[in-house]
């Protein structure tokens, strides 16, 4: 199960890239991401530290960098589909797909595979 930190970590990762290291390392916060990426491999990411992520990046007008800005409210009624899906492989955050293959963008490791 995901951390109370997963819907943050999965937003930061579906962001991960060059683009947000090199911003990362502009704002003054390089070693902060470089321990949101040790921590996401170990399966767990303080809040504490996507909230420095959040505070540096807002400083410099992107707000929000690891919250999400829409709504989710599970389908109604009975379901008994079994689906193949992946998920992320430490279960830092609560990012998943149905496209067989995918890596984390944080940490690099292929995601693992479930049934629901």
């Amino acid at each position: 199960m995901a951390p109370t930190t997963g819907p943050r970590v999965e937003v930061l990762c579906e962001q991960a890239g060059a683009a947000l290291t090199e911003r990362a390392s502009r704002y003054g916060v390089a070693d902060v991401l470089a321990r949101i990426v040790t921590a996401a491999e170990q399966g767990e990411v303080p809040e504490a530290d996507l909230d420095l992520l959040d505070s540096a990046f807002a400083e410099h007008g992107i707000d929000n960098l690891t919250r999400a800005h829409r709504g989710f409210e599970p389908w109604r009624g009975p379901r008994e589909v079994v689906v193949t899906a992946w998920v992320c492989p430490t279960s830092a955050c609560t990012r998943a797909g149905i496209d067989e293959g995918p890596r984390c963008g944080l940490t690099g490791q292929p995601w693992r595979r479930i049934e629901l």
